[in-house]
């Protein structure tokens, strides 16, 4: 294998990660925001950190395409079955060469971790509210036997 073609896909590979990282971060401002705005869900704030955050998670499994692409060609080079390819393992091929691909590998991995905790964390809000306003809808329309508002229908007296 030729250094300079091990050296362009290299930069391949860490350009698409980078592109990967720089969406986690962006994926992260997003659900700050919209943890934030979690306390008035129809705030212009939330509905807009809501829609874009559609727009970054559409993007994101290109990007995915694209390292994933980087790795094999990369693997390729190495003579490594693509299943069995990862950028780990390419940092492990390359040896010294391979410092930068690391450094960027160890960002998207700790910038994915947080996406995950920050996902986790909003989805537990959104499963909070949601039940405090089920809670409330029943406190305030619940028929007067204490049933469940969401149970289903109710006979009404027509003749009143």
């Amino acid at each position: 294998m030729s250094v300079t073609s091990q050296s362009n896909l290299v930069n391949r590979l860490v350009v698409a990660i980078r592109e990967e990282v720089a969406s986690h971060r962006r994926i992260l401002e997003l659900l700050t925001a919209q943890e934030n705005s979690i306390r008035q869900p129809a705030s212009s704030a939330f509905k807009a950190a809501t829609e874009e955050l559609e727009v970054q998670l559409k993007r994101s499994s290109q990007r995915t395409a694209r390292r994933e692409r980087a790795v094999v060609a990369l693997a390729g080079e190495f003579g490594v079955a693509p299943a069995a390819a990862t950028v780990g393992s390419m940092v492990e091929r390359l040896g010294a060469e391979g410092e930068l691909l690391a450094a960027e590998r160890a960002q998207l991995i700790e910038v994915s971790t947080e996406v995950g905790r920050r996902n986790r964390r909003m989805a537990t809000l959104v499963r909070l509210h949601r039940q405090v306003t089920r809670e409330l809808i029943q406190v305030v329309l619940g028929p007067e036997d204490g049933g469940d508002v969401h149970a289903g229908g109710s006979l009404i007296d027509a003749e009143v």
